[in-house]
């Protein structure tokens, strides 16, 4: 399994510009990120329905020349982001072999049916939200609380929110239905940030949670723990049943388990045994000490 450290970004625009790829991974390097994902968008309500059988995502991009070129210093994961508006996305997801190519898979529901669906069946690992029209769709108590049962996550972004006072506060709406509907629970910061400029440090980010209704935990979760279970989810999303092989470094003993009980007692007969000699000695010795006195007082 591809190992992760803290701290996290899981929402970095694609850009075709490889200067402001580099301008973006450089300056999360300097802030303190170590795994980032790269994100990709798909608007499956603009697509026709092709073939059956027919492949209706992307490929993820070529990225591997920036893997190469911070390899010591990012894990750059590759991140979909599939917005849509009815049940019908599902199929589409059930046959596509290009999905599994990605690390994370995000819903990004338009409408309220979308929302309902994309908390209780959609198979994927985030929820996440348009910044510009995000506070026009609200999680309601039950599908929030199914989410969270499915392992489901929310992103709330804090790029978007920087550069615009009015997404800012439809940002800041999400994010206390968050806290009114299931108490900000399965919550993860990430930028979204096109920019360089609209990014921040960890710390920071995790400053925001008072502002967006979280607790000081559940701020510093957001960039820290839960994006790990994220990522874990993820991969078993995507690997599913595996085989795995532990390979040890020292001798392998293999015992049976009636062996090491018929040793047991074994070895519990032999410290009886043990006991009683002992016993046995410490009497003739005793016997031996009493005879001379008792001649003694006979004399």
């Amino acid at each position: 399994m591809e190992q992760t450290k803290s701290f996290y970004d899981f929402s970095i625009p694609f850009n075709k510009d490889d200067k402001v790829m580099r301008a973006l991974l450089k300056e999360l390097v300097e802030l303190g990120y170590k795994t980032i994902a790269i994100e990709q968008s798909f608007d499956h309500s603009k697509k026709t329905a092709g073939k059956r059988g027919s492949e209706m995502f992307p490929e993820p991009h070529k990225i591997e020349h920036l893997r190469k070129e911070f390899q010591d210093k990012l894990r750059i994961l590759q991140r979909i982001t599939i917005l849509y508006v009815d049940v019908n996305v599902s199929h589409a997801m059930s046959v596509s072999l290009n999905l599994r190519k990605f690390n994370l898979i995000a819903g990004q529901p338009k409408t309220d049916a979308a929302l309902t669906h994309c908390c209780t069946t959609f198979n994927g690992d985030l929820v996440t939200f348009d910044p510009v029209a995000g506070s026009r769709l609200l999680v309601n108590r039950k599908a929030y609380t199914i989410a969270v049962r499915r392992g489901m996550f929310f992103e709330i972004k804090y790029g978007p929110a920087i550069a615009d006072s009015n997404n800012r506060k439809d940002m800041i709406k999400v994010a206390q239905n968050f806290g009114t509907k299931g108490k900000s629970k399965n919550i993860i910061f990430s930028s979204g940030a096109e920019h360089q400029f609209q990014l921040r440090g960890p710390y920071d980010v995790a400053n925001l949670a008072y502002i967006f209704g979280l607790s000081e935990d559940q701020g510093k979760n957001a960039i820290d723990r839960h994006c790990r279970q994220l990522f874990l989810k993820a991969e078993s999303r995507r690997l599913g049943k595996t085989i795995m092989f532990v390979k040890g470094n020292g001798p392998i003993v293999f015992s049976d388990s009636s062996d090491d009980n018929q040793s047991e007692e074994e070895d519990d007969e032999m410290d009886a045994t043990k006991t009683e000699l002992d016993g046995d000695d410490e009497e003739d010795v005793k016997d031996e000490s009493s005879q001379p006195n008792k001649r003694l007082k006979v004399a």
